[in-house]
């Protein structure tokens, strides 16, 4: 059998996954650069690559854990309805990391599948959870309002897509990811400090990098380990940006 990162993409996936290799990859054509079928591995290397993807995001989950509590206990001492929102957040975070976790972990049947639709589904949550202190903070009134519901309404539909009617099951909807990651930033534009703002766009470039990998993870081994990575690294980038920029404001 196939996993994940050796599985040619699905006929479902594979118009999102042309254009957007014909974005970041312009000489790219599907089918010609490192087959697949070149890249079936032994069980052996296959254990070894998802303990490597177990063992990224399992890290990322006890980091987001530590980091959880001087955040939170210092926008509680800042304001009660911002440490909500930081909670929210690092709820988020740390749920997407164990999903992940978990699912790389978790080999048998139908169980693996379900935590794939989890890991999946919690991105959805994880980038609306990064959104919440920073509009809660920088928005007001019916602009805060309207945002925060638009985003954890965009937020519910991927995650019912994915966890009630497992879309994409064996794909990962990259588009939507992409147009929830950057599309709340447009009202945000002029409201939030230089360095907060710089914050969230070296994160999302990340990111967004990291989406390249990603829909090209079948095609190398260990490229899903990079993905990880440059996940973590982009999480961190925006933690620097809430803590510092958004509760110690």
């Amino acid at each position: 059998m196939r996993y994940p990162w050796t599985k040619k993409p699905d006929s479902q996936f594979g118009e999102d996954l042309n254009q957007l290799n014909s974005v970041f990859f312009p000489n790219w054509q599907s089918g010609t650069v490192n087959s697949p079928d070149t890249l079936e591995s032994s069980p052996l290397q296959r254990d070894g690559q998802e303990w490597l993807n177990t063992l990224t995001h399992g890290f990322a989950v006890a980091l987001t854990l530590v980091a959880a509590v001087p955040l939170i206990g210092a926008a509680w001492k800042a304001e009660h309805g911002l440490a909500y929102a930081c909670t929210a957040y690092i709820t988020a975070v740390s749920a997407t990391f164990l999903c992940s976790t978990l699912s790389h972990h978790v080999k048998r049947q139908p169980l693996r599948d379900t935590m794939r639709a989890w890991d999946q589904a919690m991105i959805y949550a994880m980038i609306s959870g990064t959104y919440s202190p920073i509009v809660f903070r920088y928005l007001n009134g019916s602009a805060q309002v309207s945002l925060q519901v638009a985003i954890w309404l965009a937020a519910a539909v991927g995650i019912a897509a994915k966890l009630a009617f497992r879309h994409r099951i064996n794909s990962v909807t990259t588009v939507s990811y992409l147009l929830l990651g950057w599309l709340p930033s447009i009202p945000l534009y002029g409201s939030v400090p230089r360095e907060l703002g710089l914050a969230m766009l070296s994160g999302g470039i990340v990111y967004t990098l990291g989406v390249a990998v990603l829909v090209n993870d079948y095609r190398s081994k260990y490229l899903h380990a990079v993905w990880h990575v440059l996940v973590i690294f982009a999480a961190s980038i925006h933690f620097y940006g809430i803590f510092h920029y958004v509760v110690g404001r």
